[in-house]
Parts: C-alpha cells; sequence; structure tokens
C-alpha cells in the first residue's frame, strides 16, 4: 500500500518588499504635502489674526500630527501588515468594523482629499497655461495617470513619487530661501491675541485647526505599503517620525515667511475660487 504524501501548507503570494527608509519618508511627506500649504494659510488667518496666533495654530497642528505619527510608528512595529489602518482595525475590534471603514475611506475620505489635491493643481495648471482647460478634465487625467503609474509597479511608482517629492521639496525650500534672504520684510511686532482670552478665541483657534490640520493630513497613508517595505518595523517607524517633523519644519518656515512679507490682513484679500 502506498503512503500518501504529507500535503504541504500553501504559500501565499506576498508583496515584494522593494522600498527602503528614504521611500518611506518620500512616501509620508508626499502624502501630507499638497495643496493645503498653499491655499490654506489663508483660511487659517480668517479665522485668527495674528502673527503669534497663525504660527501657534500650524504648530499646534503639527504636534497633533507627529503624536498621531508616534502612534502609527509603535502601530507599525507591532503590526507591519498590508492595508495599514485597515489591519489596525481589523485586528483591534472586528472585521467587520474594518470592512466599513475600507469602504468609507475608499468612497469618501481619501478619494475626497484626492479630489480636492487634484483639483487645486487642474487650477495652478490652467493658470499656468493661460488656456481655458476644463479643471474637472485635468484634474482626471492626472489621477488617471499616477494610477497607471502605480499598477506598473511597486518601484515605479516609488520612483515618480520621490521625483516629484524631492521637486515639492525643492520648490518650498526655494521660496522660504527667497523669502528670507531677498527683498525687503516686516518686522513682526504685532501683539500676540487680537482678543483677549475668552471662548471666543479659543472658537476662533478651533476654527483654524481645521485647515490646518486638513494641511497636514496624510501621513497615516503610508502605512497602507507596509508590506513593501524593507524592515517595516524600523524603516516605516522611522520614515513616520523624519517625514512628518520635515513637514512640520517647511509649514513653519513657509507661514514665518508669508507674515515677514504680508501683515495677516493681505493674507484675507480674496482668493480666486477653484471650481470643477
Amino acid at each position: 500500500m502506498a503512503t500518501e504524501k504529507p500535503i504541504e501548507p500553501v504559500s501565499r503570494p506576498k508583496l515584494a518588499r522593494k522600498l527602503g527608509l528614504f521611500d518611506a519618508t518620500m512616501i509620508v511627506m508626499g502624502g501630507i504635502i499638497g495643496s493645503g500649504i498653499f491655499i490654506n494659510p489663508y483660511v487659517a488667518a480668517r479665522q485668527v489674526h495674528t502673527p503669534f496666533l497663525i504660527i501657534s495654530v500650524w504648530a499646534l497642528g503639527g504636534l497633533i500630527a507627529l503624536a498621531g505619527a508616534f502612534i502609527y510608528a509603535e502601530l507599525a512595529a507591532r503590526r507591519p501588515e498590508v492595508g495599514g489602518q485597515y489591519a489596525y482595525i481589523r485586528e483591534a475590534y472586528h472585521p467587520s468594523v474594518a470592512f466599513v471603514y475600507g469602504w468609507g475611506l475608499l468612497l469618501v475620505t481619501q478619494t475626497g482629499g484626492m479630489a480636492a489635491v487634484a483639483v487645486t493643481f487642474a487650477h495652478y495648471f490652467s493658470t499656468l497655461i493661460s488656456k481655458p482647460v476644463s479643471t474637472a478634465l485635468i484634474a482626471t487625467v492626472v489621477l488617471a495617470a499616477l494610477t497607471v503609474v502605480n499598477c506598473i509597479g511597486v518601484k515605479t511608482g516609488a520612483t515618480v513619487q520621490n521625483v516629484l517629492m524631492v521637486l515639492k521639496i525643492f520648490a518650498i525650500g526655494a521660496v522660504i530661501a527667497v523669502g528670507l534672504f531677498g527683498g525687503s520684510q516686516q518686522v513682526l511686532t504685532q501683539s500676540l491675541l487680537d482678543r483677549p482670552f475668552s471662548g471666543d478665541l479659543l472658537t476662533a483657534v478651533g476654527a483654524a485647526m481645521i485647515p490646518v490640520l486638513f494641511a497636514y493630513g496624510g501621513w497615516q497613508t503610508a502605512s497602507f505599503v507596509a508590506g513593501e517595505i524593507r524592515e517595516p518595523e524600523k524603516n516605516l517607524t522611522r520614515g513616520l517620525i523624519i517625514g512628518v517633523v520635515g513637514v512640520i519644519l517647511l509649514y513653519l518656515a513657509m507661514n514665518f515667511v508669508d507674515l515677514r512679507y504680508w501683515d495677516p490682513a493681505a493674507l484675507l484679500r480674496p482668493k480666486p475660487q477653484l471650481r470643477m
């Protein structure tokens, strides 16, 4: 009688771990830096009207983002799994809760944020080329092109992400450098508060935090690619912290430069409306 061979466990295919610390850091910073830093400073300035308060709300928003990054860094070290937040919620609560979250992220949260960034890009692009091109069309083409790039492969997507992120850092750094070392600047000598300390002031600070937190949002999306990062317990953890700290420094410097050239009243001048 022939002996039966033992059934070997079927190995499930896994994602290729091709991303390193630099890739993880660029993904974190790329997930954060978008339209927010270019549009939201004036939105925040509509609520608080002194340089001290404006810089303070951006610093506070950065600290909140950094606290979240520390939490996700710990989660990444304990659960370096594919799916990021979906996997965390599935393990912590129940697969049904993660299921609802995943669909909400797909249909509302993540898509809404990407749409806002894409429309902002389309607005600036149409202004740059000085031609009446539909912003909806430009935004759709850009999102479709980036989707195709990411479908080609993880390394291709990471390379495009890294190049675009370095260009964004260079552009913001150039603006900061010109603001710090070129032209005439005003001295920030206004009073610290624009009104007495009261519930009204706290309400204004809270309202200013809404666009600020939107500008800082996105760092958590790096956890989605935990399964494609080499040594995620180390590289994703460090990438989250380095990336968020880097963005905080860029955002604070950008706002400081804005206030060195324009007082808060100038930031409140009407801005062009973004339309689909």
